[in-house]
């Protein structure tokens, strides 16, 4: 699915994508397994670009606040707060993800 730019439901598809990805990492073969659920930047671009889900940096970036305002994620900032450097997925994230809660905000991809 690439993203439309004039499609509404962009934002809210990009931050479910984020929540999923890293929580697809985290119940697989971890790259870090004393931290199952917490990725870099670097590993999150790679897999949005392999996916052809990577959107513009200014979504992704208002993304990933969006995330970490709510509580879904816990971000690591590079000092002027302008770029992410690494993710990692909270409790409530998880429960995003599988279901348990919802968020009007955010659009997560069925696994099914």
């Amino acid at each position: 699915m690439m993203f439309n730019r004039k499609d509404p439901r962009r934002l809210r598809a990009v931050r479910g994508v984020i929540l999923q990805l890293i929580w697809v990492a985290g119940n697989g073969e971890s790259l870090n397994p004393s931290d199952p659920f917490a990725i870099s930047r670097g590993v999150l671009l790679t897999a949005l670009e392999q996916m052809r889900q990577l959107p513009g940096e200014t979504d992704l970036t208002n993304a990933v606040r969006y995330c970490e305002e709510r509580g879904y994620l816990e971000v690591t900032w590079s000092a002027d707060r302008s770029e992410f450097e690494s993710l990692r997925l909270t409790t409530n994230g998880i429960d995003l993800v599988e279901g348990t809660t919802t968020d009007a905000g955010v659009i997560v991809p069925s696994l099914r």
